[in-house]
């Protein structure tokens, strides 16, 4: 319960509410009714969905594409259309038959566009990939930001990140410890073609549940 607890504190971050909320407003101070009633209505769907799936350890896998797609359509109206967004889903995973843990890349992706791709003078792109390797789920998470040593610089406040990201540690290790199965996280630091800071890169490697064969 104490995990399930954290662990929605991370994903509904107050700082991500709380932007939402203006931005549904400044459509309503414009007049325009229309986008903020369909604003509010991804708005909730997607608080539903997150207090549904913290309850779980295992969401089937095309609920959890829905949840993310709402996630990233709702930072992409907050953002005015800063960056653009692809998923890539590898054909041989079965989206009505296959389980993973929910919103593990949420975190990461609210950082990539809240640290990285927000300060990044030209359109941002995020790449987001799921694929299937020896019956385990591989996916992805890669933005053209600025880095994290330069987003460290221009925002001194990673409180809410690094809680996440140790939530994150903490489920993993007892994801692992229960299905006595390893599961990883790696986070690379990118560089342009001049060597420079370019993006972050995160990258899980998880078992998968199937439904039934």
């Amino acid at each position: 319960m104490a995990l399930e607890q954290k662990l929605f504190r991370s994903q509904m971050n107050p700082h991500f509410i709380f932007n939402s909320l203006i931005a549904i407003q400044s459509y309503i101070y414009q007049k325009d009714p229309v986008s903020a009633g369909d604003f509010l209505a991804k708005f909730a769907d997607l608080v539903r969905m997150i207090l549904e799936s913290s309850r779980s350890e295992f969401v089937l896998f095309s609920k959890e594409m829905n949840s993310l797609g709402l996630y990233l359509q709702l930072q992409n109206l907050r953002f005015e259309n800063k960056f653009d967004y692809e998923i890539i889903v590898d054909e041989n995973i079965d989206k009505d038959n296959v389980s993973i843990p929910p919103m593990l890349a949420q975190p990461f992706i609210e950082n990539a566009i809240e640290h990285g791709l927000r300060f990044k003078k030209d359109k941002g792109l995020l790449k987001i990939n799921y694929n299937l390797e020896d019956n385990k789920i591989v996916f992805s998470i890669e933005d053209n930001g600025i880095g994290r040593e330069k987003a460290k610089e221009l925002n001194k406040k990673k409180e809410h990140l690094s809680l996440a990201i140790n939530i994150t540690e903490e489920r993993l290790a007892i994801l692992s410890k229960k299905f006595k199965h390893r599961f990883k996280l790696e986070i690379i630091d990118l560089k342009n073609n001049d060597g420079e800071p370019g993006g972050t890169s995160v990258k899980f490697v998880m078992p998968c549940k199937v439904l039934k064969k």
